[in-house]
């Protein structure tokens, strides 16, 4: 029996996002099948790095318009230089969304909208039904993130050709739009608690499948956990010492779904607080790693303190740690996953669309004074349930090739 014809989109943010999606790719490249990666924001350095092309929106011929580049270069302006994202990439990506913006409200509204709502505004429908058209996609698959994954499965839906879903984790505000009737084929969830979320809210059960995250398969393979304890090894972080990771993320002003209030220095007041525990607690060490779209300048010189950079694996870094602090990241599901204790800052504005505490995957604190209190109890804590993968059902199976399934499954329609 042949493989599934047609041609594939996948459309992805950065972070979380593309560490769903490119694992599907590497399925798809190794089964010789047709796909169109289009890769944003720090997803694209996380493709090149595994070998996998993609565009991006400086790649569109609409990107080359003296209108969208003036927009672009405007908008992009209070971008510091020198992140992963070239400026070529920022430039066509605000240019081209702000026009779409323009197009579809005019140029007064749009710019109201832009002021109010920032990045969150944008929904280039049109945009995406362009490219869809032009690389002749017969299935679009996308993660739960808003903006151009969103108006990706809009666009798909409107063409008139199938498109997946596939949920990072809860999806608690995403569900807004995820479970409406329509909105892409089928959905694919990380286990059963979730899929009971989108039943409620009125999807049907045969749109939702069971497949766990493909950015989780490799977090119990053999060899990732052995190259964590041979990293563990080359940086000395075998000695004794009891090793933190604090994986950062960014905070907004204000929340994109619901307006509440955010810190944005949140991440760097915990680092400091974190930084100060080390300083008095000669057993522990720290290792902080940044989000891609951060742009931190690392404060060299603290003694038992030490950076990650990007480019070291995630999967094997959290083999090679012992304590993980997350306000709201994916990281944190994926330490549990791995074994690792974990502690959530739960007075992140993230905190209620990622409740690890609430679920048994996390200890949670309040405030960022307690985070002191916390490692200290936790290892002292010798018994604990932490890492049992059997919690989220994900144990003995590919996340990777249920999805590709669904995939095809749909071609075949």
């Amino acid at each position: 029996m042949g493989k599934p014809k047609g041609k594939i989109l996948l459309v992805a943010y950065g972070g979380g996002h593309v560490a769903m999606l490119a694992p599907i790719a590497l399925a798809l490249m190794e089964a010789r099948r047709e796909f169109v990666f289009l890769a944003m924001t720090t997803a694209r350095e996380h493709l090149e790095r595994l070998g996998i092309p993609s565009i991006g929106f400086k790649d569109f011929p609409e990107a080359q318009s003296s209108t969208v580049r003036q927009r672009g270069l405007a908008l992009a302006s209070d971008i510091p230089r020198g992140g992963s994202v070239s400026l070529e990439e920022s430039v066509a990506y605000l240019g081209l969304n702000f026009q779409a913006l323009v197009e579809e409200h005019g140029e007064e509204r749009a710019n109201a909208l832009y002021s109010k709502h920032g990045r969150q505004a944008f929904l280039p429908v049109n945009l995406l039904k362009s490219l869809i058209r032009r690389v002749g996609a017969s299935i679009v698959v996308a993660t739960n993130s808003p903006r151009a994954e969103q108006a990706a499965i809009v666009a798909a839906g409107e063409i008139g050709i199938p498109s997946v879903c596939v949920i990072d984790m809860f999806a608690l505000q995403e569900i807004a739009w995820i479970g409406q009737s329509g909105y892409a084929d089928r959905l694919c969830v990380l286990n059963e608690q979730v899929k009971s979320l989108f039943l409620e809210a009125g999807r049907e059960p045969s749109e939702i499948i069971v497949t766990g995250n493909p950015a989780f398969d490799s977090l119990m393979d053999e060899s990732v956990k052995i190259a964590g304890q041979q990293m563990r090894e080359k940086r000395g972080w075998g000695d004794g010492l009891i090793t933190i990771l604090w994986a950062s993320q960014m905070e907004p002003q204000r929340h994109p779904f619901d307006g509440r209030v955010g810190d944005p220095e949140l991440p760097r007041k915990v680092e400091a607080q974190l930084r100060i525990f080390i300083k008095s607690n000669k057993r522990f060490r720290l290792v902080v790693r940044y989000h891609p779209s951060e742009h931190v300048q690392f404060a060299q010189g603290s003694e038992r303190v030490e950076l990650s950079v990007s480019s070291e694996p995630i999967d094997v870094l959290l083999h090679a740690v012992d304590l993980v602090v997350v306000s709201a990241s994916t990281v944190g599901l994926q330490a549990f996953i791995a074994g690792r204790q974990v502690i959530s800052v739960d007075c992140s504005i993230w905190a209620k669309d990622a409740p690890f505490s609430q679920m048994g995957i996390s200890h949670g604190v309040q405030e960022i004074g307690e985070l002191s209190r916390a490692i200290l109890d936790i290892t002292k804590r010798q018994d604990s349930d932490h890492g049992r993968v059997s919690r989220l059902g994900l144990e003995g199976t590919s996340a990777t090739q249920h999805v590709v399934q669904v995939i095809n499954s749909l071609l075949k329609m």
